[in-house]
């Protein structure tokens, strides 16, 4: 029995050993983000910082280096690979972290957290906008047919994305597709500007340092009235029950502040205004302070809310990101 549990013990050294060396090794179900289970969400707090690179989940080698420092070196190096003149380079690496670093609120320069903070969104919010352009696209193709000639698959997809993003009532049984619905579809399926998604994450955020940001990927403030489903701040003014959403990866925070955006009525006028500067072909990175005048909901104290958001898009020169793209 003591030449087994010898054995054993040299094994999982052995295996210890070798993983310190790699610096990456996938531990599967602990390599994968909180997930969601009767209506709580499991948390690891001692997990350490992982991203998807060309679609695998790698972890950061164990190290005294702090997570910003390690996740920053590793956008770096990979960023090197795609241009040797990277300030002329408009590609961003492929790289998906499902959180924010724990300790990024501990950078004392303001410039070099917001410069991280950046780094660090703009693969998942340029990604979304992908995915939004592609079911974008495939509404447009259907919309050339005639809706006598779709098929059942084709039509049972318009009719449940219509759904999906609020154009027919739930309590309709039989939705019925017709050319105005599919335009409207069209009109309510389209990107968020990359500086405009960064101008109001960062100031929900302080730059990705509140707690509603480390502790539940809420990187838009949006609310929840259901306990379970979210943070309580510490502060709230009288007579609200409101608690911050709570989501398991930062990209199901980035995803409901699109459908936010895209299918709800307290946004029709940022839908209309969108749809006019894409018919008059103005270029992406104009968008965002021509919308933002259109997000007079998104806040309680509208005008200073506005143009706060304005000027972090001014300030920072966000708009740049807007005509960046990911590396193949």
């Amino acid at each position: 029995m003591k030449g087994k549990q010898s054995n054993i013990t040299f094994f999982i050294f052995g295996i210890l050993l070798f993983t310190s060396s790699v610096g990456f090794v996938g531990f599967g179900e602990l390599l994968r983000a909180p997930v969601q289970k009767n209506n709580s969400f499991v948390i690891h707090k001692r997990l350490p910082i992982f991203f998807e690179h060309y679609g695998k989940i790698k972890k950061l080698q164990n190290s005294s280096v702090s997570e910003t420092a390690g996740i920053k070196g590793y956008f770096e190096s990979q960023s090197s690979k795609l241009n040797p003149l990277q300030e002329y380079s408009r590609l961003v690496a492929p790289i998906f972290i499902w959180r924010l670093p724990k300790d990024l609120k501990g950078i004392a320069k303001v410039n070099h957290r917001k410069k991280i903070f950046i780094t660090l969104l703009l693969p998942l919010l340029i990604r979304h906008n992908i995915a939004i352009t592609q079911k974008r696209s495939s509404v447009k193709i259907l919309i050339e047919k005639p809706i006598s000639s779709l098929s059942i698959d084709e039509y049972n997809w318009l009719v449940k994305t219509a759904l999906h993003y609020k154009i027919f009532d739930e309590s309709i049984s039989k939705p019925i597709i017709t050319k105005e619905i599919l335009k409207e579809l069209l009109n309510r399926i389209d990107i968020i500007p990359v500086s405009l998604a960064l101008a109001q994450s960062s100031l929900e955020t302080g730059w990705g340092t509140s707690r509603f940001s480390i502790d539940g990927n809420a990187l838009f403030g949006q609310w929840t009235w259901k306990t379970n489903k979210g943070i309580r701040p510490k502060q709230r003014a009288p007579g609200t029950k409101h608690s911050v959403l709570r989501f398991s990866h930062l990209a199901e925070s980035i995803e409901d502040y699109t459908h936010n955006l895209n299918s709800s009525s307290h946004y029709r006028s940022f839908r209309s205004k969108r749809s006019a500067l894409r018919k008059a072909d103005y270029p992406i990175d104009i968008w965002a302070q021509n919308l933002v005048k259109e997000l007079k909901k998104y806040s309680s104290n509208s005008e200073h809310y506005i143009l706060t958001i304005k000027s972090i898009i001014r300030e920072n020169q966000l708009t740049d990101f807007d005509n960046y793209s990911l590396s193949p």
